[in-house]
């Protein structure tokens, strides 16, 4: 008997702490106050930035994520986010920025040259695949190579890209003009294997560079470059 009454009686308790702190206190107009005068509250309730954020999210789960500050200077209205715009100055301020590092709209996407660069075609679509050959070699045995120039071919053809083969050979070996019909050659195999995989022959660019000694050992040299581009 003596356990149940410390059970009743710390019940109790917990009630009557629940009822002091009205953490739901959400006037009908959709704000958030830390007093109300629609006569629905009578105590004080919990106001801050991160509570309002997420009751206007819970409240709005159409929302795109594009505004910033949610929470801070907003209010519901029409079960929609809306800014509190009352003068031309808080207008201002929350209107929507330029490229230069604000918001710009909805679905407005700021500027960056290298993606602008990237979508007309003049500086490649990631990162370069490299595939690289033994001394005076031209032909890729290596398995793991033949599935980068798979995956390559497969993207290239899925997105309809264009594609640049660049063979290359080291200056530390050969002469000159073995050097460029060796870099020749090696971009031509290279584009073969792409062409069995796929890629339409106008799509492939080929280009020797000859020797070089670009990279360090010099076994990195013996090497082509495939590089995409948006078409």
């Amino acid at each position: 008997m003596k356990r149940h009454m410390i059970l009743f009686i710390a019940l109790c308790l917990a009630a009557t702490v629940a009822r002091a702190q009205d953490t739901t206190a959400v006037c009908p107009n959709g704000q958030v106050r830390l007093s109300c005068e629609c006569g629905c509250h009578t105590r004080p309730v919990n106001d801050y930035d991160g509570l309002n954020s997420l009751r206007a999210r819970l409240a709005n789960p159409t929302w795109n994520g594009s505004i910033p500050n949610i929470g801070t200077g907003m209010k519901l209205e029409g079960g929609r986010i809306k800014p509190l715009a009352s003068s031309p100055e808080r207008q201002e301020a929350e209107s929507p920025v330029t490229s230069s590092g604000s918001y710009a709209g909805e679905n407005a996407i700021p500027e960056n040259p290298f993606l602008d660069e990237m979508g007309r075609g003049e500086v490649p679509v990631g990162a370069p695949v490299y595939v690289f050959f033994r001394l005076a070699g031209s032909y890729v045995t290596d398995t793991p190579q033949l599935l980068n120039i798979k995956s390559t071919a497969r993207l290239a053809v899925a997105e309809n890209l264009r594609v640049r083969i660049t063979g290359a050979a080291d200056s530390a070996t050969g002469s000159s003009d073995k050097n460029a019909a060796l870099a020749l050659s090696r971009a031509q195999h290279v584009a073969k294997l792409m062409k069995e995989r796929g890629v339409p022959e106008d799509h492939i660019e080929i280009i020797s560079e000859g020797g070089t000694a670009e990279h360090r050992p010099v076994e990195a040299n013996r090497n082509c470059r495939i590089e995409l581009f948006i078409r």
